[in-house]
């Protein structure tokens, strides 16, 4: 099983790395959280829902209804969509929030098929001291990414705490079996409509009314995770 180690010069300075170049890694990945900084290109190209985990509520990605599924990972692990969300663009590093909530430390997988040998991908170091540039270009990123989910939370957090999140009522066939989906949320568009003024001053200081139209517009890309899905049935047939 693939494990997480704090990005270090001890752990990784003698390894060099590169994406797979497969998508592979998210194919059991069926909704991702969504940050502030890609709101509106996540919205034109995926549906958004809003979930509670740990009693923390935030916006997410919907990649398929069907939890342990991707609709956007083909066979031969292609992206089928038109947009991949930031998170999933980190692989294979991840930011790690410190005990102390402020802080990060960057992590990476220790094993997998994104270690290379030396002329083949980029080092993690160049030394002790000095991480390698594509190394440190990935903890920019993901740092950037981290600030941009705080917003996220804060946004998403302004919107609960006007109660209009509510459960969100689809259906889904795996394997010809209808099933109810639970736990996606979705913006309750008769509550906002009837906001006070002052109520809609407070959401736009918590950087929350673009959360709440992006939700709104994204309800009609489920058709793109349609045609994900066909596309995936096709290459798998003609395998």
């Amino acid at each position: 099983m693939q494990a997480l180690s704090a990005v270090s010069f001890e752990a990784f300075g003698d390894k060099f790395w590169r994406h797979p170049g497969s998508y592979q890694y998210a194919s059991t990945t069926h909704l991702v959280p969504v940050v502030a900084g890609e709101l509106s290109k996540a919205a034109a190209h995926l549906p958004l829902a809003f979930v509670e985990v740990d009693g923390v509520w935030q916006m997410v990605a919907v990649l398929a209804l069907q939890p342990g599924t991707n609709l956007l990972v083909g066979p031969q692990g292609q992206w089928l969509g038109e947009y991949i969300p930031a998170l999933l663009r980190g692989y294979p590093f991840t930011m790690v929030r410190a005990s102390d909530g402020a802080t990060y430390t960057l992590f990476a997988l220790n094993e997998g098929d994104h270690l290379v040998s030396k002329d083949q991908g980029a080092p993690f170091f160049i030394s002790e001291t000095e991480a390698g540039p594509e190394t440190q270009r990935m903890m920019n990123y993901l740092a950037d990414v981290e600030n941009f989910r705080g917003q996220m939370l804060r946004a998403v957090k302004a919107l609960v705490d006007q109660q209009l999140i509510v459960p969100w009522a689809l259906m889904n066939v795996h394997e010809g079996v209808q099933q109810n989906i639970e736990g996606l949320y979705r913006l309750d568009e008769a509550a906002f409509d009837a906001l006070s003024p002052e109520a809609l001053l407070a959401l736009q200081a918590n950087g929350a009314l673009p959360i709440a139209f992006a939700q709104l517009f994204s309800r009609e890309q489920f058709s793109a995770l349609n045609r994900a899905a066909a596309e995936g049935r096709r290459l798998r047939a003609s395998v």
